[in-house]
């Protein structure tokens, strides 16, 4: 069993299939392309593989989940129980434990000790948790909806299920509240500003140090364009040349959602996942767009039949000038992280570009609310979204800090 992304009539699709390529069942592609066909492309692949892990579980416990459900036998809170221990987990995580038997260990409770600390470190994070579980609560609720909804239904069949939706539901919702419990320190960054220096050296078409050998001013685009304009991997895949603004202030780049945009040959089209905005950039860095456009990028000869910005331009599959994927500034981001010698990814840059839009708004003595209306037009967040605190913690840790630090010298004063 596996997942399958495909394209017809330039619409995404995403399906679940065997090893011969066939669907595995007609109701799972049912569910994944019809009542969550408007969602986004990625969206959906993050669901398909949720819904992998479900189905996966009950396959290997002989449970055929759309037959459960059609029977009105749907699974017991035992066999529920038993789901959620796995969802616990990473893939494969059993097994792993189970690979203790090859050992010579013959006290019983060192055995024990391994094999819970082997569990211990291959626990998922909640949101990983959460998914699984929603996932399992989403597909039953909607095999409910297409075998029993439109006839009488059974008191005891409804009860039943009832009770199981509500103990799955007690289950996310607790999840939910629960979140991380990791605190991070006041001082921590996202990204430390000397390996952030670091980085922007490295990345420079003329740095010794820089990781590629090709592609050079390319990569270093990507990288700025994300540092100073904050914006997400999937609104910088789907940049085209008619997107950024050559003329009056020469430093302002239109990002807005496409829908699924016919002229993107990509499979995984990338996306601007909020709402419409102009984000501003350095001048020098839009002198380098165009320099990279009118010398670079057309040297290509597939680049001319689209508007896309970023180009591959490796043609070991036939795929110079097409689009860069997804997967292909992933993979960039890979090579400057080994480089680095610590785990760096795109949204990275988003929570650095917070930080230091924290910093230059305090220096600059503009008032807090204000400050959070432009970090939500900056950020493409609607006025009522409560994501700006996921970006501001930071910046209220440190100023509790201080404030609890002058609170107590006071107190030593008059102590």
């Amino acid at each position: 069993m596996k997942l399958r992304r495909y394209q017809f009539n330039s619409l995404p699709f995403v399906t679940l299939v065997d090893d011969a390529d066939c669907p595995i069942d007609p109701y799972v592609s049912c569910y994944l392309n019809g009542p969550l066909s408007s969602k986004s492309a990625n969206t959906r692949f993050r669901y398909a593989n949720e819904l992998l892990f479900v189905l996966q579980y009950f396959s290997e416990k002989s449970i055929d989940l759309p037959a459960q459900v059609a029977s009105g036998k749907f699974i017991s809170l035992k066999e529920y129980m038993q789901f959620y221990d796995s969802c616990c987990l990473h893939k494969g995580a059993f097994d792993a434990a189970s690979n203790v038997k090859h050992f010579i260990v013959n006290d019983k409770h060192l055995r024990n000790i391994i094999v819970a600390n082997q569990k211990g470190m291959a626990k998922v994070s909640s949101e990983t948790l959460q998914g699984r579980v929603r996932r399992l609560r989403c597909f039953l609720d909607w095999l409910f909806e297409q075998f029993h909804e439109v006839h009488e239904v059974d008191k005891v069949i409804s009860e039943r299920f009832a009770k199981l939706i509500a103990k799955i539901k007690l289950d996310e919702e607790g999840l939910q509240r629960n979140g991380s419990q990791q605190v991070s320190g006041a001082e921590e960054s996202v990204l430390p500003d000397e390996i952030f220096l670091k980085l922007l050296e490295l990345i420079m078409p003329s740095s010794p140090n820089n990781p590629f050998k090709a592609s050079r001013v390319r990569n270093y685009l990507i990288v700025n364009l994300l540092a100073q304009s904050g914006i997400r991997r999937g609104a910088l895949g789907k940049l085209k040349i008619s997107d950024f603004n050559f003329y009056g202030t020469y430093d302002q780049i239109s990002i807005y959602r496409s829908g699924n945009d016919s002229t993107d040959p990509r499979a995984e089209k990338p996306n601007q996942k909020t709402k419409p905005h102009l984000a501003t950039v350095d001048k020098n860095l839009m002198h380098e767009v165009e320099f990279y456009i009118d010398h670079l990028r057309k040297v290509f000869p597939r680049a001319k039949y689209h508007d896309f910005l970023f180009v591959s331009e490796n043609d070991s599959k036939g795929t110079a000038g097409q689009p860069l994927s997804l997967k292909s500034i992933n993979s960039i981001f890979q090579k400057i992280s080994t480089a680095l010698g610590i785990h760096v990814h795109p949204h990275m840059l988003r929570h650095k570009w917070n930080e230091i839009f924290d910093e230059k708004g305090e220096r600059c003595g503009i008032d807090p609310t204000l400050l959070e209306d432009i970090r939500k037009y900056a950020m493409g967040w609607s006025q009522n979204t409560t994501m700006n605190n996921v970006y501001n913690d930071r910046r209220l840790a440190l100023k509790a800090r201080e404030l609890s630090i002058a609170h107590q010298h006071k107190v030593d004063q008059k102590k």
